[in-house]
């Protein structure tokens, strides 16, 4: 019911304008008012009725206060290409917020946004190149700053001194520690191979958020988090232990899918020995964070 009638509302928006082209203003503004309510009545039902099929909880007085300002805007071609730029802003501001755990400035932004629209004279490359070179730091230290990565590195530093009262584990010089379940034999393996593990990934809550399953995944170890490669390295074949990897050595600042910032994680972890497929799929957990 729905579609008809928007389909409807749409086919009648055309038929009453070419009508009203085709007779010119005729200046009754009684007709008008009363075809303004027939519009008004076809398009609030339709345009409700899809609106709350979309979502059910949708706040329709925010929606009426979207589609009246653009009803009544500016059509200019001007106007609608910056609001076309307006909706990338909006997602800009959203990204920044979930990745860094804080809103950006909003009236900065746009001051700065326009007094580089306003520049009649482009910028040149090698300018634009260094002003994106000032981004990557910039959000690494509002990522390192966050509420949700300074409380989970607080977190991760209390779990560690906790087991540090636990004989079993040892700690490495850069910050991991680890526990053997078992001892595995032959050579201990290198950065440079492909080795197939079996492995479950937990926060330091115990609750899991990444496992191999059934069959062992082929990890490169080049491409993992540094404190995973670094565990496998002091492993070999038929190897089995739990590691504690603090944040800063696993995704760090920026966090993974379903990992926050700044995570110390667990991984129990079995070595089978080094595949040599001449076909590796790419796995994205536990591999190294994009930079």
């Amino acid at each position: 019911m729905k579609k008809i009638l928007a389909i409807a509302a749409a086919g009648l928006l055309t038929v009453g304008f070419v009508g009203c082209n085709s007779k010119g203003a005729s200046g009754n503004s009684a007709v008008m008012d009363s075809l303004s309510i027939a519009f008004g009545d076809l398009y609030g039902a339709g345009m409700g009725q899809q609106l709350r099929g979309m979502d059910s909880t949708i706040n329709m007085e925010q929606a009426l206060k979207g589609m009246e300002y653009i009803a009544n805007a500016d059509t200019s071609k001007a106007f609608m290409q910056g609001l076309q730029m307006g909706m990338q802003i909006a997602q800009l501001y959203a990204g920044i917020e979930q990745q860094c755990g804080m809103p950006i400035n909003k009236s900065i932004f746009m001051k700065h946004l326009r007094e580089g629209l306003m520049k009649t004279t482009p910028m040149g490359q090698e300018d634009m190149m260094a002003l994106q070179s000032k981004i990557e730091p910039l959000l690494n230290k509002a990522m390192e700053q966050s509420p949700k990565a300074i409380a989970n590195k607080k977190a991760g530093e209390e779990y560690m001194k906790k087991i540090k009262d636990d004989k079993s584990y040892t700690f490495t010089k850069s910050g991991i520690a680890y526990k053997v379940l078992a001892e595995g034999e032959g050579k201990n393996f290198s950065d440079s191979d492909v080795v197939k593990v079996n492995y479950v990934g937990k926060h330091i809550d115990g609750t899991e958020f990444d496992k191999s399953g059934d069959q062992p995944v082929p990890f490169n170890l080049k491409q993992v988090i540094p404190g995973f490669a670094e565990m496998i390295q002091l492993m070999k074949p038929g190897s089995k232990v739990t590691v504690v990897i603090p944040g800063e050595l696993a995704y760090g600042p920026q966090g993974n899918r379903g990992i926050e910032p700044n995570e110390t994680l667990i991984f129990d972890i079995e070595t089978l020995g080094i595949d040599d497929t001449p076909k590796r799929p790419q796995m994205t957990i536990p591999a190294r964070p994009a930079k």
